[in-house]
């Protein structure tokens, strides 16, 4: 198993002699997923992407596909955040060929350490900030789907990374295509809007480099 530690939320606070120890301790598992592969939604475990990257996808009954959440090296998921494993409509796909995830089992993680040892509260003290954080993230994307129109989703949508960066000035976290089905659009109408929106002054967008100027001139 590769040892090396993840930059991850989840060890913030824990130096790489006590990740080692931990990755021992909790009896962690490494496995590689190829792009496009089906990432199977763990089932009392937390999964840490180490390498590559994967996306939190949901499909309707009509096909639609709307992307949750695109989850970076160092992401962390699970059925223990938020992940509802009993949605059939829920997968997660691996973005990346050379994508690794590392799983840890939730049990490991919760039950009380024998040795007390202070990095595995640390541990435990994260993965509930993580959770807290993650409810706050699927009520953000909820209001962002809650706007009637294509152009109110996507002020929304960049007024929260606006926000979120403390900056009008922003760069897209993913491709427009992915844009599309994280705020449930179609692309090729809202590839349109977003040129009405530059044409009137409300943005300035050059691929995923976006500047917002007049969000109130809607």
């Amino acid at each position: 198993m590769n040892t090396d530690m993840v930059s991850t939320s989840l060890f913030d606070g824990v130096t790489k002699q006590e990740y080692e120890a931990m990755m021992r301790c909790f009896k962690a598992t490494v496995k590689p997923y190829r792009k496009g592969e089906e990432v199977p939604m763990p089932q009392g475990r937390v999964g840490v992407v180490q390498s590559g990257g994967i996306s939190l996808v949901k499909t309707d009954i009509n096909g639609t596909r709307t992307i949750f959440e695109q989850l970076k090296p160092g992401g962390v998921f699970g059925d223990a955040l938020g992940f509802n494993r009993a949605d059939g409509g829920l997968f997660l796909l691996a973005d990346a060929d050379g994508t690794t995830v590392l799983y840890i089992d939730y049990a490991h993680i919760v039950k009380r350490c024998p040795n007390a040892c202070k990095h595995h509260s640390t541990v435990v003290a994260n993965l509930v900030r993580l959770m807290s954080e993650k409810t706050q993230a699927l009520s953000g994307h909820l209001e962002i789907l809650s706007r009637r129109t294509t152009r109110e989703k996507l002020l929304a949508y960049f007024s929260m990374l606006a926000t979120k960066t403390h900056s009008l000035y922003f760069t897209l976290p993913f491709s427009q295509t992915s844009l599309a089905d994280y705020i449930c659009v179609d692309r090729s109408a809202m590839a349109r809007e977003l040129k009405r929106m530059s044409e009137e002054g409300l943005i300035e967008i050059e691929r995923r480099n976006v500047k917002l100027i007049g969000a109130g001139k809607n």
